[in-house]
């Protein structure tokens, strides 16, 4: 495997956190097995993190403030055009492996399912029975958010979080949500009129320390109406929602970067039904159309 290359990309997002998410890096580097990277995507810290985690020989990731959603896309851009991952898993700084070799239920369970989500204990109300493990996925109507796996195939067809959600709120919400309308990490179950999401779901090997949350009682609100707007959109978005903001993003991984892999569908919408008319032998195998093209037809170049 090459150097702009892993098999498992582990990005943790921080903000003025330099403590835990140091502490976080070396119980990483203790426990985590085979070919992975660590980057830290820090949101614009003035605590002397940044400082911190190059002294440890840390990739650090980010520039200014700007808020979760455009701070996990640094992670997941760079798994994605930098060091291509096979896998990749997005960390909170407030997450914390219990157990060695912690992170091969969640790269298990990412090639099963495409993408799977943590949800913390504190989740009562939403919360499917313990332990749930890769070959044993919780299923449930919410998600966590703290941790989320994905296979980098999967993460073609869905892209990054959308921008739009700013400082906090509902982003790892309408990501996951994007995941299950392409097919991967849970299903959608109609309801009378309703489509209800239930997400696959893992918490194995690790837990979620106390920390003191950014959230705002205003940005949950603005953010929780925006969520219910998007699903009318194209499942892809990316990493950044303007042409503005496209510029600033880029420059945080230098003047020089130009390369940026395409999402599949690119300027097309997939239909189900051309999809099955022109693949006959998928529609008599039985196949989910967008699965099956997400896990063969690209590779054998069929025609959308």
């Amino acid at each position: 495997m090459s150097e702009n290359s892993c098999e498992l990309g582990i990005a943790i997002t921080t903000y003025s956190r330099k403590d835990m998410v140091c502490n976080l890096v070396e119980r990483i580097r203790a426990l985590t097995r085979g070919n992975y990277k660590i980057v830290v995507c820090d949101d614009g810290s003035s605590d002397g993190t940044v400082e911190e985690l190059r002294k440890k020989g840390v990739t650090v990731l980010g520039g200014k403030n700007k808020g979760i959603a455009w701070n996990k896309n640094r992670g997941l851009f760079y798994f994605s055009n930098i060091c291509r991952a096979k896998t990749v898993i997005l960390l909170d700084d407030d997450v914390w492996p219990e157990i060695a070799g912690w992170e091969q239920e969640w790269i298990l369970a990412a090639s099963r399912v495409g993408h799977v989500n943590y949800i913390p204990s504190s989740y009562t109300r939403y919360s499917p029975d313990r332990p749930m493990t890769a070959t044993n996925l919780g299923v449930g109507p919410t998600v966590g958010g703290m941790v989320l796996a994905q296979t980098i195939e999967a993460l073609a067809c869905v892209g990054y979080m959308d921008t739009r959600f700013g400082r906090y709120g509902h982003e790892h919400s309408d990501f996951s949500i994007r995941f299950l309308r392409a097919g991967f990490g849970g299903v959608r179950c109609r309801v009378g009129d309703e489509l209800h999401n239930r997400f696959y779901l893992l918490d194995s090997g690790i837990k979620l320390l106390d920390a003191i949350s950014s959230s705002s009682h205003d940005d949950l609100e603005n953010n929780a109406r925006l969520l219910n707007e998007l699903q009318k959109e194209p499942v892809y978005r990316a990493p950044w929602c303007n042409e503005e903001e496209m510029v600033e993003f880029r420059a945080e991984f230098g003047s020089g970067f130009s390369e940026m892999n395409d999402p599949p569908f690119k300027e097309k919408t997939f239909d189900i039904d051309s999809y099955y008319k022109k693949h006959e032998d998928v529609y008599s195998s039985g196949w989910d159309a967008f699965a099956h093209y997400v896990e063969n037809g690209i590779k054998e170049s069929r025609d959308l």
